[in-house]
């Protein structure tokens, strides 16, 4: 059972949207679940989503599309109205669908055994430093890339990418190779295990600068890695 967590203000908008950027068939069941009063907020929402991806991982008993998840702080009592919300979420899944009412049941027991051991989830993600250097290895790819102030991200001439593309990639990220191959920014390597890039790509977010490393869907906040350099070893 393969399982997409997303959130929006506009359902049947955002569905229409993803729906644009898939490769495989249409959705066979939808679950949307709202507030009651429709005064959640953006950081709450966000909160939400990535908690659950989290729930869901923790399960072992379903593929989540979503990157890892990646918490949006929040304040503290934030936190506690969107976790009651959760555990309200979680108990009308359980109508849904037979398999889903068993991961329901699963991540409340989950959750149960983390409250008694005191065990923590998933903290909030520190954003990627404006004007670093930072490296994607993974692979026969490995890439570099100067993250920017407005969150995007350069990724620089020489970089290895990786040849193969898996079906999780967006259209957009297939998109965007498509127009480097044509206009010749992306080659193949001699030894063709890899496309390299001969000339710097400008992209407006982390996730598509690693999309278009590793040709599948990436999570950016985790998978780039800051470049320490260390001058002083380099100059003796």
């Amino acid at each position: 059972m393969r399982i997409y967590v997303g959130q929006a203000r506009h359902v049947m908008k955002r569905l229409r949207s993803h729906e644009r950027d898939r490769l495989d068939p249409i959705y066979v069941q939808i679950a949307a679940i709202v507030s009651a009063d429709n005064q959640m907020r953006d950081d709450m929402r966000g909160y939400c989503e990535q908690r659950f991806v989290w729930l869901l991982n923790q399960t072992r008993m379903v593929e989540v599309e979503n990157c890892s998840p990646h918490y949006p702080p929040v304040r503290h009592d934030v936190q506690i109205v969107a976790e009651g919300f959760l555990k309200d979420a979680l108990l009308l899944l359980g109508p849904t669908e037979p398999l889903a009412a068993m991961v329901a049941a699963t991540i409340a027991v989950q959750e149960i055994g983390r409250e008694v051991t005191g065990e923590a989830g998933p903290q909030p993600v520190r954003p990627l430093l404006p004007e670093q250097l930072y490296e994607l290895h993974r692979g026969p790819c490995q890439a570099f890339a100067i993250s920017s102030s407005t969150r995007g991200m350069r990724v620089l001439a020489g970089s290895r990418i990786s040849p193969d593309i898996h079906y999780t990639l967006p259209k957009r990220g297939l998109d965007l190779r498509k127009r480097l191959l044509e206009d010749g920014t992306l080659i193949y390597c001699d030894d063709s295990a890899a496309l390299v890039l001969i000339r710097d790509v400008n992209v407006s977010t982390p996730t598509i600068a690693a999309n278009l490393v590793t040709g599948r869907r990436m999570d950016g906040y985790h998978s780039w890695k800051l470049v320490i350099l260390d001058l002083e070893a380099s100059h003796d």
